[in-house]
């Protein structure tokens, strides 16, 4: 068993708060900031840190989804019909995870954030567009689509006006669910960093119900994943409690104001963060598997 010092608990509770605030803005969950906080920032394994993270995930889905779905921002047809595709890929991650090597597994975390700020930042005006075109209620043309016929509105504070839309894409969003719970199992992640960006981007789905929607589906995502770091016994229940509790915290507090926000801005700040968490994780992964040493925070 190992014991951790006051002083480094409350600091993981206040790193863990931060990371919960930017994961409800942006619907994945608080893991993806919480891992490079927890391996980077406090120097944990990263199979302890992936561990911890992904229970964390579990509570702040029931903070923030509840919350989602009360201000009809989440779509829980979609939720479900996602669900059942991340599920599988989330079994998979958790125990592929248990195997990989650590510099592998920190490389891998490094570019999947690349590749996601890229994207969040060649699409970050990419709904006031389709808001104003009023692309965003076509009728689909796919015959899944079609028949499942998922649709909704809601309504967006800070522009002030009702937006409804039609989701499309259903077979593309299914096969990315499926990558996303592989992410989530193996890196502690939530399966939101590849839903909000795939339904925003392919499906047709406006990034706030995204946001929402990916917030509802994680905790599910997240408890299958737990269960098998659970047996392996990685999961440090010291170091569970405060990342729950911070990132519970911090995803109430990024619920209340998410919608006040223009998406554009939600993308630009994700991209910046994400661009330099990368950074730090490739640096890091070089350092354990080459000895090379390059400047990043916590290295």
């Amino acid at each position: 068993m190992i014991a951790y010092s006051i002083p480094f608990l409350c600091w993981l509770f206040f790193g863990a708060t931060v990371a919960g605030i930017f994961g409800a803005l942006l619907g994945i969950g608080g893991g993806m900031f919480i891992v490079p906080i927890m391996v980077l920032g406090f120097h944990l394994p990263m199979k302890y840190a992936v561990a911890a993270s992904i229970v964390s995930v579990i509570a702040t889905s029931n903070a923030g989804g509840s919350s989602y779905v009360e201000k009809r921002i989440a779509n829980i047809k979609l939720a479900m019909y996602l669900e059942i595709f991340t599920t599988f890929g989330a079994i998979a991650g958790a125990a592929l995870a248990l195997h990989l090597a650590e510099w592998l597994m920190l490389l891998v975390f490094a570019l999947l954030t690349l590749y996601m700020g890229y994207g969040s930042f060649t699409t970050r005006n990419l709904d006031e567009q389709r808001i104003a075109a009023g692309s965003f209620n076509t009728p689909p043309t796919g015959t899944l689509a079609k028949k499942l016929d998922i649709h909704g509105a809601y309504y967006d504070q800070s522009l002030k006006q009702e937006v409804p839309y039609h989701v499309t894409g259903l077979g593309l969003g299914g096969i990315i669910s499926v990558l996303a719970g592989l992410c989530s199992g193996l890196l502690g992640v939530g399966g939101g960093i590849l839903k909000v960006s795939a339904m925003n981007r392919y499906m047709n789905v406006p990034m706030k119900v995204s946001v929402g929607t990916s917030k509802l589906m994680i905790g599910i995502t997240a408890a299958v994943s737990s269960l098998v770091f659970f047996l392996a016994g990685t999961l440090h229940f010291s170091l569970v409690g405060p990342v729950a509790l911070g990132t519970t915290l911090g995803a109430n507090i990024g619920t209340s104001i998410m919608n006040r926000l223009r998406s554009r801005d939600l993308k630009l700040v994700f991209t910046v963060v994400v661009l330099y968490m990368s950074y730090s994780m490739i640096a890091k992964a070089i350092q354990l598997h080459w000895g090379i040493h390059l400047p990043s925070f916590g290295a």
